[in-house]
C-alpha cells in the first residue's frame, strides 16, 4: 500500500495521532506471533482514521506501544476493531488500557440477523461484500519476531483500511435498521466478556479427576438400570431376555418412553425434565448426564483444558448466537450440570470467594414486560409465587388450596406457551386430554389476556415482515412464523439483559478493585442469566452487593415497571 507510515520513533505516532484527532472515530488492528495472550506477542499496531490520512503502522520492536497508551485510553475516542475480544486481550497483555470500542464483526452479525441472506461475519466475506475487495489471510500467520517485510506491513495497514471504511457504512446501516441502542450494548459488553476470557475460572483438579473416575465406575450401573426401567410386557424381546434399548437413539428412546406411558415428541433433555418423576425418565436423565461427563469431560480433557501458564480454564467466549446468547466452547462450561457436585470442582483461588447470581425467572418477567400484561406483571411486584398464581387462576381455586400437581400444570403452561406448545404439548406434558389442555390454556389467556394478545400480535408481524424485535431493537429473521415469533423476541431480550448486566457489573467491579483483566478479580463466568464473580474474600460480601447492584440496574433498563430479582449466593466454588 502506498499510504502506509511505518512510525520509527514516538514522534512519528504522536505526529500521525495530531492529524488524526478530528476523524470520527479510529480503527485500531493488531498483528501477533500467535492466538494466545498468554504465551504470544503483539508484533504490530495499526490505526486508521479518514480515508485522506495514511495508515500508521506501529512495529513494536522498534517504538514502544506506550505511545499509543493515551489514545486507546481515551474515552472520547470511538476505537473500531474486527473482532475486539482478540486485540483487546493482546493490548492489554502488552500493558495497555482501552476505552470505548466498537466491532464490525458484531455490527455485521447484528444486521445479519435482520435478513435472509447473511453476509458472514469474517473480515473476508465482509470486505468482499461491502467494498469488493479480496484480502490475502494467509499473511496473517507469517508474523515472528524477525524484521516485519513490506508484505507484511502492506497487510497490517489494509486491515485497519478494511475495518474503518465497513465501519463508516455499518454505522449508516445500523441507525437505519433501528439497531443503535442494541449494537451499543453489544460494544459496552465485549470488553468485559474479553477479560473474563483472559482471567479465566480456577478448577480443582484433582477434585475434578476423581470425580470422573467416580462417575465412570458409576455409569454401567446406570446404563443397566435405564434399560431396566423402560421394560414393559409390551417390550420386544430376544431369546435372552428383553432387547436392550440404544438409549443414543431418539427414536428407540420415544418408543420404549412410550410404552411405559410417557408420550414425548422430542427426547431433549428440556422436554425429559417436565417427566423426571417418572422412574424411566429420571434414569434416563442420569445415564445421560454421567455419560457426557465422562464422554466429554474425562480422559485427556483436563490436559487441554488447563491453561499451563495460569493454571485456570479459559473458555472461547463466543458473544452473540442463534437469539443473541452469549455461548462457550473449548471447552463449552454451559454443559457442565447443575448439580453442585460437579460445580464444586470449579473454584476462586486460594483467599478469593466467588459470588453466584442468576436471574429469577428471566424470560417469564421479560414476557410480562413485552406484553403489558397487568396481572402477570402485578404477581412479580406482589414477589408471589407465579406458577401457584397461575394454577389459581387456571384451575378456578383459591391460591392455598393449588396441589401440586395444579402447580406443576401451571409451570408448563407459563413456560410452555412462549415456546409454541400447543393444546397436544401441553396435554402430553400433563397426562390430560387435549380438550381439557385446551380448556385450561383458554383459561390461562383468560386470567393474562395481554400476553394472548402479545402472542397474536408478534405471531402476525412475524408473518408479514418475517422479523421479530427485543424491546432494545435486536432483530431477528425469520423464514417462517413458527415457535420462534415466540421465542427469539423473548430470548433475545434476556441476552440483552444479561449483556446490560455484564457491563454494568463490570464497571462496578473496576472501580472498586481496579482495572487488571489479568488478575483474578472480577466476572469469571456467564451461564444463561447467571454472573460468577472472583472477588477477594474479605471483600466477598462488597462484591457480591455489587454484582447484584449491577444486574438489577440492567433489569430496570429491559423490564420497565416489572421488577427484576436476583438470587446470589457466596463461596469457595461456582456451587456457592
Amino acid at each position: 500500500m502506498d499510504d502506509v507510515i511505518l512510525a520509527t520513533s514516538a514522534d512519528d505516532v504522536a505526529g500521525w495521532l495530531s492529524r488524526a484527532q478530528h476523524a470520527p472515530f479510529l480503527a485500531v488492528d493488531t498483528e501477533t506471533t500467535g492466538w494466545d495472550p498468554w504465551v504470544d506477542d503483539l508484533r504490530t499496531v495499526q490505526v486508521a482514521a479518514d480515508p485522506g490520512l495514511p495508515v500508521l503502522v506501529l512495529d513494536v520492536a522498534a517504538v514502544d506501544v506506550a505511545a499509543l497508551g493515551d489514545m486507546l485510553a481515551d474515552p472520547g475516542i470511538l476505537k473500531v476493531f474486527h473482532h475486539a475480544a482478540f486485540d483487546l486481550r493482546m493490548l492489554w497483555r502488552a500493558g495497555l488500557t482501552v476505552r470505548r470500542v466498537a466491532d464490525t464483526m458484531l455490527s455485521q452479525q447484528l444486521l445479519d440477523a435482520a435478513v435472509p441472506d447473511p453476509v458472514g461475519a469474517s473480515l473476508e466475506a465482509i470486505a468482499a461484500h461491502r467494498l469488493d475487495r479480496r484480502l490475502d489471510k494467509s499473511i496473517r500467520t507469517t508474523f515472528g519476531n524477525a524484521g516485519l517485510t513490506q508484505a507484511q506491513i502492506d497487510y497490517a495497514a489494509e486491515d485497519a483500511r478494511v475495518t474503518w471504511d465497513v465501519f463508516a457504512q455499518q454505522t449508516r446501516e445500523l441507525v437505519a435498521g433501528g439497531l443503535v441502542d442494541v449494537a451499543r450494548c453489544e460494544f459496552d459488553a465485549v470488553a468485559p466478556l474479553a477479560a473474563m476470557e483472559l482471567r479465566g475460572i480456577a478448577i480443582d483438579v484433582d477434585a475434578w479427576r476423581d470425580l470422573v473416575a467416580t462417575v465412570e465406575v458409576q455409569l454401567p450401573a446406570l446404563h443397566d438400570a435405564a434399560q431396566a426401567a423402560m421394560v414393559t410386557e409390551e417390550s420386544p424381546r430376544t431369546l435372552f431376555g428383553p432387547e436392550p434399548v440404544n438409549l443414543d437413539s431418539p427414536e428407540q428412546v420415544t418408543e420404549a418412553l412410550r410404552r411405559v406411558g410417557i408420550d414425548v415428541a422430542s427426547t431433549r433433555e428440556s422436554v425429559l425434565r417436565d417427566h423426571a418423576e417418572h422412574p424411566a425418565v429420571a434414569t434416563l436423565l442420569a445415564y445421560r448426564q454421567a455419560a457426557k461427563i465422562v464422554q466429554g469431560w474425562g480422559g485427556d480433557w483436563l490436559a487441554r483444558a488447563v491453561h499451563p501458564a495460569t493454571g485456570r480454564i479459559h473458555a472461547r467466549v463466543r458473544q452473540m448466537v442463534g437469539t443473541g446468547r452469549i455461548a462457550h466452547s473449548d471447552p463449552n462450561l454451559t454443559q457442565i450440570p447443575a448439580d453442585p457436585v460437579y460445580r464444586r470442582c470449579f473454584v476462586a483461588e486460594p483467599g478469593h470467594v466467588l459470588a453466584v447470581a442468576d436471574y429469577s425467572q428471566q424470560e417469564l418477567r421479560v414476557l410480562a414486560a413485552v406484553s403489558g400484561d397487568e396481572a402477570l406483571t402485578d404477581v412479580f411486584r406482589r414477589g408471589a409465587d407465579l406458577h401457584v398464581e397461575t394454577a389459581a387462576t387456571v384451575f378456578g381455586t383459591a391460591v392455598d388450596d393449588v396441589t401440586d400437581e395444579q402447580r406443576k400444570a401451571a409451570k408448563a403452561l407459563n413456560f410452555g406457551l412462549m415456546y409454541g406448545m400447543g393444546a397436544r404439548g401441553f396435554a402430553r406434558s400433563t397426562g390430560t386430554t387435549v380438550e381439557r389442555a385446551q380448556e385450561v390454556m383458554d383459561a390461562y389467556f383468560a386470567g393474562y389476556p395481554s400476553v394472548a394478545a402479545w402472542l397474536r400480535r408478534t405471531e402476525s408481524i412475524a408473518r408479514r415482515h418475517h422479523v421479530v424485535r427485543t424491546p432494545l431493537g435486536r432483530a431477528r429473521h425469520l423464514h417462517e412464523a413458527g415457535t420462534l415469533a415466540r421465542n427469539a423476541p423473548i430470548q433475545g431480550a434476556g441476552a440483552d439483559m444479561t449483556k446490560l448486566a455484564v457491563a454494568e457489573v463490570d464497571r462496578r467491579l473496576r472501580d472498586r478493585f481496579g482495572d487488571d483483566p489479568s488478575a483474578p478479580i472480577g466476572l469469571v463466568l456467564t451461564v444463561h442469566d447467571e454472573l460468577v464473580v472472583e472477588a477477594p474474600a474479605e471483600a466477598g460480601e462488597e462484591a457480591a452487593a455489587l454484582l447484584v447492584e449491577g444486574m438489577l440496574a440492567a433489569g430496570a433498563a429491559i423490564l420497565g415497571e416489572v421488577p427484576a430479582a436476583v438470587d446470589v449466593e457466596l463461596g469457595r466454588s461456582w456451587a456457592g
